[in-house]
């Protein structure tokens, strides 16, 4: 199933292919509208019902500054906008799908992204600082996202990490440093089984088992 060019191997673009694929798969199978924004029972999610749930959320956190309110909200619309291709003012299932799973479309991911970036660029210079990246206390060291190593982090970097695209790389050149024996840059079936008790042993496992369970589920 991963290898979609049937060469008989797998390239780290396969993987992350099949990594969206599986995960959007799962999404759409266990996808439920939430009732509270689903006013008229349509199964669809309409701006308005949008920007009424968007204000229902405001309305329940009183202490949190409105200027950074306001930019969630437009986060929100933005994706929205994304997503209503045809301009319809109404969203699907499938793009409902993308705009509560943002991470699973480059598009919508992206839009998250520059959010983060908006609310945590102090200086306003277009790039986040080690001391920025830190203030916002984000879960992740800041040296290992700044892949390019020049002290500030741009917005793909960010989008890299943030949607979850620097862990799950990052996971799965350590298996093909491990598995790739004849060392060209490609997995194939023979040598990935052949690395299997050394996969587990360094813990980089947990992907295919994670793929595994969600086969097993749909």
């Amino acid at each position: 199933m991963i290898d979609q060019d049937h060469d008989g191997k797998i390239s780290l673009d396969e993987l992350r292919d099949f990594h969206f694929l599986t995960s959007k798969t799962h999404a759409v199978k266990y996808f439920r509208v939430p009732e509270w924004m689903d006013t008229d029972k349509d199964n669809k999610l309409s701006l308005e019902e949008l920007k009424e749930a968007n204000h229902k959320a405001g309305m329940s956190m009183p202490n949190i500054d409105p200027e950074e309110i306001k930019k969630q909200f437009a986060k929100e619309e933005a994706k929205f906008h994304e997503l209503d291709v045809n301009k319809e003012g109404v969203l699907g299932q499938e793009e409902m799908i993308l705009f509560f799973h943002p991470n699973l479309d480059r598009r919508v991911s992206l839009i998250e992204t520059k959010h983060l970036m908006e609310i945590s660029d102090f200086d306003h210079d277009g790039f986040l600082s080690k001391a920025e990246f830190e203030a916002r206390q984000f879960p992740a060291d800041f040296e290992k996202v700044d892949v390019n190593g020049d002290g500030k982090l741009d917005t793909e970097e960010m989008h890299e990490w943030s949607a979850g695209l620097l862990e799950f790389i990052s996971i799965m050149m350590r298996v093909r440093d491990i598995a790739d024996h004849d060392k060209d840059q490609a997995l194939s079936l023979d040598e990935l089984l052949k690395a299997r008790q050394s996969i587990s042993k360094e813990g980089v496992d947990h992907v295919f088992r994670s793929w595994a369970a969600m086969h097993n589920e749909l």
